[in-house]
């Protein structure tokens, strides 16, 4: 049985290097560049909502979501489709994650220290670079520059249980996209059932168990869409249609809910079929300018947060510090993030991915 058969899907003659996955090896030459533009998208939405605008809908929260489906879908056609070893899967995770994250953190305790700030506590510290922190916040609190760790918490843990879940399959071929729907589902069923109990959206949607659910419906989406598209979902405005439709289920008025299951589903099925829109919808999100903010989101997204704490501690308009915000994360891209990742799998010898089916 092929890599595909047990979910009933074909796999593309010529797969495509995920964006964010993207070593310095030919065997990874070929980008898709609107996945670097959407990339690009999110974190300037993040941006927008720290520095800038709250008004209407939460940009930040849309921003994390668009990360969300993107690392669904790429691990979707790594995992499933490319069926990348585990071992080099895992291998390419923590050389794209860690170095910066780490220096992050250990830059920040040693400021708090020196200046006697207490945060990040060492137990925050810890429970950053060890991706527990999105629920330690609940015992030991949250991290004022350190609490955007939630979201790489979700995604690391999602990363794991996506690896057990291709580790058993390649073995089983049981039906993919139906145990993973489940898994999906019973996330949102959780957190509908939280936030109905009252609980806040820290205590709900910072947690693997239920915003988790936004990466396994990029992932689902990527498996039932890449190829065989229905043919109600063939018009190229359809991943427009979509991408507005998830945008508005985003607003501020729409029950958290709402948003991280049906908007969910919008935003990455959007995703999924983009490759299809407009080719003028493709050029916005393919902007050179954007794709390179796409490219620099990651360090960015870590060195934004204590300049955005900064500004709202010291009582003075956020968009002021903006610009130290970007240039540390650029310093962070081509200073330790870029090349810690490309020296760590040049030592590593991670292996050449394959398609198999």
């Amino acid at each position: 049985m092929s890599s595909t058969e047990a979910y009933g899907l074909a796999t593309r003659d010529t797969v495509h290097a995920p964006a964010k996955d993207a070593p310095a090896t030919a065997a990874h030459a070929t980008r898709i560049l609107y996945l670097d533009g959407w990339r690009g998208a999110a974190i300037i939405g993040v941006l927008i909502d720290h520095f800038l605008i709250k008004r209407g809908v939460n940009t930040g929260r849309l921003g994390v979501e668009l990360f969300f489906v993107l690392s669904g879908r790429l691990m979707a056609e790594i995992l499933f489709i490319r069926q990348t070893p585990l071992p080099n899967f895992f291998a390419r995770r923590v050389s794209r994650i860690y170095p910066a994250l780490f220096a992050l953190a250990a830059c920040l305790l040693l400021v708090s220290a020196a200046a006697g700030a207490h945060d990040p506590t060492i137990g925050q510290f810890l429970s950053t670079i060890t991706f527990t922190t999105n629920y330690a916040h609940l015992w030991i609190g949250a991290s004022n520059v350190l609490d955007h760790a939630w979201s790489l918490c979700i995604e690391e843990h999602m990363y794991i249980l996506l690896a057990l879940v291709a580790l058993v399959w390649r073995r089983r071929r049981f039906p993919l996209v139906g145990v993973l729907a489940a898994i999906a589902l019973a996330m949102m069923i959780n957190g509908a059932v939280e936030t109905a109990m009252g609980l806040p959206y820290e205590t709900v949607y910072w947690r693997s168990d239920a915003r988790g659910a936004s990466i396994l419906v990029g992932a689902i989406a990527y498996l039932l869409l890449h190829r065989d598209v229905p043919r109600a979902l063939c018009g190229r405005w359809i991943p427009v249609m979509l991408g507005i439709v998830g945008v508005l289920l985003n607003f501020n008025f729409v029950p958290d809910p709402v948003k991280y299951s049906l908007g969910a589903v919008c935003l990455a099925a959007s995703l999924v079929l983009m490759e299809r829109a407009p080719a003028f919808v493709l050029g916005l999100l393919e902007n050179p300018l954007l794709v390179r903010i796409g490219l620099w989101s990651y360090s960015i997204y870590l060195w934004q947060q204590p300049f955005f704490r900064l500004a709202k501690n010291m009582e003075i308009p956020r968009w002021w510090l903006l610009p130290l915000g970007i240039i540390a994360g650029l310093a962070s891209f081509y200073a330790i993030e870029r090349p810690a990742r490309r020296w760590l799998n040049a030592r590593w010898h991670t292996r050449r991915d394959v398609v198999r089916g």
